[in-house]
C-alpha cells in the first residue's frame, strides 16, 4: 500500500497468497485494531487501544502504542517500541530499544539494546539484550548476555548469564554457570558457579551449588559454598563450604566449616571453625570460640579464645589459646596456655607460658615459665620458671637456670645437661 494507512477500529486481512500487507507511510491505529497477517511498515502508532498482528510485525523506525497493548503471533522487529501496556511476542523479538509500562513476554529470542518494563518480563528462551530494567520480577528460561540487569523484585535465569553488572531488590536465582562483574541483591542470592570478578552483596544468604570463583563476597545471614577460590568472604552469620576454599580473607560473626582443604590470607570467625582438612594460612587466625582442624594447621599466628584441636599446629610468630589438643604436636616462635588450660601433645617453641592450673604435657623451649598449680609432663629447656604448687610428672632437663619456688613437686630429680633432647618438630 503507497502512502499511510489508518485504521478506525477492526480487522485487517491481507488480499494475496503471502499474506503480508506492506505500507510504505505510517500506520495508525485507534481503538482496538487486528491484522490477520504480517504487516511491513515505518511506523505504527496508536493514541488508544489495543494492536494485534497473527503474523509478523517489521516496523523500521518506531512503535508507539499509548494506552493499549501490542501482541505479534510471529517474530518482532523493529526500531524503538514504546507501549503504554503489555507486549506478548510468540516469535523472536529483535529492536533496539523497547519499553512497556505493564508487562513483557517473548516466546522466542530477544534481542535489544535496552528493555525497560514496568511489571514483569519472561522470556522463554536466549536473552541478548544490554541493559534490562525492569520494576517487578525477570524470568528468563533461556540464556543471557548483556551489560546490566537492574529488577525491583526477582531474578530468575535458567541458562548460562554473562552479564556485566546484576542489581535486584529481591532475590537472585541462576541455574546455570555465571560469569558476572557485579552482583547486588536485597535479599536471597542463589548460584550455580561461575566467576564474579566483582563484589557480590546479598542481604540475605548466598548459595552456589557448584565451584566458585569470586572476587570479595558480602552477605548479611548466610554463604553456602561447594567450593571455590577467590579473594575476601564476609559474613554476618555462617560460612559454609562443601569442597575445598582458598580466599585472601574471611571475617565471620558465626562459624565456619569447610568440608576439604582451606588456605588463605587471614581467617576471623566470632564462633567456631571447623576443616575436615588441613588448613594454611599465611598471616593470622583469630577465632573467639573453638577451632576443629582434622589434618594440619598452618599460621603466622594462633589465636583461639576456647579449643584448638588439629593434628599438628604451626606458627611463625604464637599460638595463643586456652585448650590446645594435638596428635603430633604445637610449634610456635611463643605458645600460652590460659589459666586453667590444657594441652596434649609436645609443645615446642622458643618461649612457653602455662598459667596458672594448667595441665599440659611435654615442653621443648628456650625458656618455660609454669604458672601456679599447674601439671606438666617432661621439661626440656635453657631457662625454667616453676612457681609453687606446681607438678611435675616426667623429667626436667636444662642448660641455662632452674628457679623453682617453694611446693614445687618434681617426680624426678631435675638434671642440668650441655645438651638438650630433639624435639619432634
Amino acid at each position: 500500500m503507497e502512502g499511510n494507512l489508518v485504521v478506525d477500529g477492526g480487522t485487517v486481512k491481507a488480499e494475496g497468497a503471502e499474506g503480508v500487507i506492506n505500507v510504505s507511510g505510517s500506520t495508525e491505529c485507534n481503538d482496538d485494531c487486528e491484522f490477520q497477517c504480517s504487516l511491513v511498515t515505518p511506523v505504527l502508532s496508536s493514541r488508544r487501544g489495543n494492536v494485534s498482528v497473527t503474523g509478523d510485525l517489521n516496523v523500521e523506525r518506531s512503535i508507539k502504542l499509548r494506552r493499549g497493548r501490542l501482541e505479534v503471533g510471529g517474530d518482532l522487529n523493529s526500531g524503538n517500541v514504546d507501549v503504554g501496556s503489555k507486549i506478548e511476542v510468540d516469535g523472536d523479538m529483535t529492536v533496539d530499544e523497547v519499553r512497556a509500562g505493564g508487562s513483557l513476554k517473548v516466546h522466542g529470542k530477544s534481542k535489544a539494546s535496552s528493555l525497560n518494563v514496568g511489571g514483569s518480563y519472561v522470556a522463554d528462551s536466549d536473552v541478548d539484550v544490554g541493559d534490562i530494567d525492569v520494576g517487578g520480577s525477570v524470568k528468563i528460561r533461556g540464556a543471557h548476555k548483556g551489560e546490566t540487569i537492574d529488577v525491583g523484585g526477582s531474578l530468575i535465569i535458567d541458562g548460562a548469564v554473562e552479564v556485566g553488572r546484576i542489581d535486584v531488590g529481591g532475590s537472585v536465582t541462576l541455574e546455570s554457570d555465571v560469569t558476572a562483574v557485579e552482583i547486588d541483591a536485597g535479599g536471597s542470592t542463589r548460584l550455580s558457579g561461575g566467576e564474579v570478578r566483582g563484589k557480590i552483596r546479598s542481604g540475605g544468604s548466598l548459595k552456589s551449588s557448584r565451584h566458585l570463583k569470586f572476587d570479595d563476597i558480602g552477605v548479611g545471614g548466610t554463604v553456602s559454598l561447594s567450593g571455590g577460590e577467590g579473594g575476601s568472604v564476609k559474613v554476618g552469620g555462617t560460612l559454609k563450604s562443601d569442597g575445598d576454599l582458598s580466599f585472601d580473607e574471611i571475617d565471620v560473626g558465626g562459624t565456619v566449616k569447610i568440608d576439604g582443604n582451606a588456605a588463605g590470607n587471614t581467617l576471623d570467625v566470632g564462633g567456631t571453625l571447623t576443616v575436615q582438612g588441613d588448613f594454611m594460612l599465611t598471616n593470622d587466625l583469630k577465632v573467639g570460640g573453638k577451632a576443629d582442624i582434622i589434618g594440619n594447621l598452618k599460621a603466622k599466628s594462633v589465636s583461639v579464645g576456647g579449643k584448638v584441636e588439629a593434628y599438628q599446629v604451626e606458627a611463625e610468630e604464637e599460638i595463643t589459646t586456652s585448650v590446645l589438643r594435638t596428635v603430633k604436636g604445637a610449634k610456635a616462635d611463643r605458645i600460652e596456655i590460659g589459666r586453667r588450660g590444657e594441652a596434649q601433645g609436645p609443645l615446642i617453641a622458643r618461649s612457653v607460658m602455662i598459667r596458672s592450673r594448667g595441665r599440659v604435657e611435654d615442653i621443648h623451649a628456650e625458656e618455660v615459665h609454669i604458672r601456679s598449680n599447674s601439671r606438666v609432663g617432661s621439661i626440656y629447656a635453657d631457662r625454667i620458671e616453676v612457681e609453687s604448687g606446681c607438678r611435675i610428672r616426667g623429667e626436667v632437663k636444662y642448660t641455662g637456670s632452674l628457679d623453682a619456688e617453694s611446693g614445687v613437686e618434681f617426680s624426678r630429680e631435675p638434671e642440668k645437661t650441655e645438651k638438650l633432647p630433639s624435639p619432634p618438630l
